[in-house]
């Protein structure tokens, strides 16, 4: 929605500035009017296009598979030292603005629609030809809403002059300029915080005037007259809400509009110049809307460390093109392509990058979270991000090229943003930037159907054994390697280490079992052999996330089976906790911290250590010490904010001691105020 509402605030100021410059001096009024109403529904419209016009120039690129995220990593937040500092979440603070500002314009068009109907009922209603003229005894100056003319018994003035004040209004009932009021406050109240949309509101209410003002002087009335009238009449201060009325701003526009001189008709000619202005908007739009390449290669499948059965990597997808983009040295696919860090150690290169791949899909995995706003609004689907790693491993210009909606795009731009340094991309045997394109699923629980069934069978004394849907027209090994593929894949997308389990290092296989009913749901979850510390659970949760399967049968018949899905947990080296020892000390005092910054006071093991800050504010390392560490020695060391945080003057740091492996032997956070 926030994108969307820039995206439209662009387009008006493109719209509104062609109006703005070249129309607004003219007297084509009726045009003038349709002009801005048009653009302005241009304007919510465009965003919502998704035109490829640039499909025959779409670039290959590398992509992975799709990673699903599932709603209930909502439930499964592990905070780590490199983590996001949990604090205040503007952006649902802009959001509940947001709606206020919603809920306040609606008040406001609804107390405007009140009073004129308050005004109707309590007012002498008599029918003219094609509207009712209401005399009422409030006082007010006389104004139109629909078909109704509305005036004040208190209002005095000349049978002259009421008769060019109801010519004026009868222009603003037959050209039916109430229709216009109505849509754009409604725009308004959804748009409150674009402000093109006051511009608009303003210059239609202006070009009612100067239709109006018009089909009074063309009835004969003299300019000069009715120009003082205006002036004599004019009272701010009682005007009612959302309605037409004679004596309202702008007069000296006004004025000087009835005595300008016609426009020539070729001056029409500037409307033209709106043609241009929607190309632009278009092409901005299907760029940014451009879709994923559609030439694309699967790699064979790599096992993966992570499950004790014969287990499955999301396959990458790749492009053999090393052409560069237009001059930019940016490439999109490259003779050794960037990796994630964390296998440098690793001499081969299939299963470096296999390595590689694996560590990037579970860092995507334990960082990325639902967005609670997509959870209840029922949104889920891809989000495609693109980006940059320059020549030094860093991440820039990510973008979501595709989805996004209800904050998923701004929650993988964040996790993408707070990645550690990739090792970079070479082409013939340098170091070049490269592009990287990330697809990250989106999934909401849906609840299986549960069906009452007989005792289920093993899958033993099975005819046709159950598979995951997908691979049910397949044969021989060929179906049971997809099923098992698939089932594998699915667990890994979704299965969160839990933090309880994390903090006491607790590693071990779960087997959880399971009935794959006739209608192929998912029924009975249970586990039968634990390891604890939440690992139970959070199999027994990915457990209830599985898609419906085509069922096993028995001859003909589809019968309900008994599955057994066994998943290994296991940390990696540098995630399993540091043996517990009084030698190991991080604190920081004064936390909160003021603008003088704070001490850490920290001790190790007899060893070269190091402190890490990370700026959690800005998602990224920025600093990191070294120290070389004699036994029982206490060091202390002080660090101004303006070494932290992109600011230079307050956030949140997060610190990590550790050793010269890089095993982190403490955590600890200070909030600079």
């Amino acid at each position: 929605m926030t994108a969307y509402l820039l995206e439209v605030t662009a387009s008006w100021a493109v719209l509104y500035g062609v109006y703005h410059l070249l129309l607004r001096a003219e007297t084509f009024h009726r045009w003038n009017r349709w002009y801005l109403l048009t653009t302005l529904l241009l304007g919510l419209v465009i965003p919502t296009l998704d035109i490829d016009l640039l499909a025959s120039e779409a670039s290959p690129a590398y992509l992975l598979q799709p990673i699903t995220v599932g709603v209930q990593e909502l439930e499964a937040i592990v905070v780590t030292a490199s983590q996001r500092e949990q604090g205040v979440d503007f952006q649902v603070v802009a959001w509940y603005i947001y709606w206020l500002g919603v809920v306040l314009a609606m008040l406001r068009f609804g107390y405007g629609l009140w009073q004129i109907g308050r005004l109707y009922r309590a007012g002498d209603i008599a029918p003219q030809q094609g509207y009712d003229f209401v005399t009422t005894t409030a006082p007010h100056l006389p104004f139109s809403f629909f078909d109704n003319l509305f005036w004040s018994k208190s209002f005095e003035v000349t049978e002259e002059e009421r008769r060019s004040i109801t010519r004026h209004e009868e222009a603003h009932i037959f050209q039916k300029h109430s229709h216009d009021v109505v849509l754009l406050e409604l725009v308004a109240a959804f748009t409150w915080c674009v402000p093109f949309i006051y511009f608009y509101k303003k210059a239609v209410k202006t070009t009612h005037e100067y239709l109006a003002d018009a089909h009074v002087t063309a009835q004969g009335f003299d300019k000069k007259q009715y120009g003082r009238l205006l002036l004599r009449q004019s009272h701010p201060g009682m005007q009612v809400a959302i309605s037409n009325s004679l004596f309202s701003s702008q007069l000296k526009k006004r004025i000087v509009m009835m005595t300008k001189t016609n426009s020539p008709q070729r001056a029409g000619w500037k409307y033209l110049a709106v043609l241009p202005a929607l190309a632009v908007l278009l092409m901005a739009f299907s760029l940014e809307n451009s879709p994923l390449p559609a030439t694309l290669e699967i790699l064979e499948n790599q096992p993966i460390e992570r499950f004790e059965a014969p287990d499955f990597v999301p396959s990458a997808i790749e492009v053999r093109d090393t052409v560069p983009l237009d001059g930019d040295e940016v490439f999109k696919v490259v003779e050794e392509m960037p990796r994630f860090p964390g296998c440098e150690e690793v001499t081969n290169a299939a299963e470096r990058k296999t390595c590689s791949e694996t560590k990037l899909i579970k860092y995507i995995m334990e960082h990325v979270k639902f967005p609670k706003d997509a959870a209840e609004k029922g949104f889920e689907g891809l989000v495609a991000v693109k980006f940059v790693v320059e020549k030094d491993g860093s991440i820039i210009d990510a973008d979501v090229v595709k989805g996004g909606e209800g904050g998923c795009g701004e929650e993988v731009l964040r996790v993408i943003y707070a990645m550690p340094k990739w090792t970079p991309g070479k082409q013939g045997g340098k170091v070049v930037r490269t592009q990287f394109v990330l697809p990250v699923r989106f999934e909401l629980e849906h609840s299986p159907v549960k069906t009452a069934d007989s005792k289920p069978l093993a899958i033993s004394d099975l005819d046709e054994a159950p598979v995951m849907l997908g691979c049910e027209n397949l044969m021989g090994e060929e179906r049971q390697k997809c099923s098992t593929e698939k089932l594998l894949q699915t667990v890994f997308a979704n299965v969160k280490y839990p933090a309880e389990a994390r903090k006491n290092g607790v590693e071990g296989t779960v087997y959880a079992k399971f009935v794959i009913e006739k209608d192929g749901s998912i029924t009975k979850p249970e586990i039968v052999k634990s390891v604890g510390g939440g690992c139970d659970e959070e199999v027994l949760r990915v457990v209830g996330l599985m898609p419906k399967w085509s069922p096993g049968k028995k001859g003909e018949q589809p019968v309900a089976v008994s599955y057994t899905l066994p998943v290994k947990f296991k940390l990696d080296e540098d995630e399993k906790p540091a043996k517990p020892t009084d030698e190991v000390v991080l604190e920081a005092f004064p936390n909160p911290a003021g603008a003088n910054g704070f001490e850490v006071r920290f001790k190790a093991p007899a060893d070269r250590v190091s402190l890490l800050f990370y700026d959690a504010n800005a998602m990224k390392e920025v600093n990191e010490k070294f120290f070389d560490m004699e036994k029982g020695q206490l060091n202390t060391y002080h660090i101004r904010p303006e070494w932290l945080f992109t600011n230079g003057k307050s956030g949140t740091a997060a610190i990590s001691l550790r050793d010269a492996n890089g095993k982190v032997l403490a955590t600890t956070k200070v909030i600079v105020q």
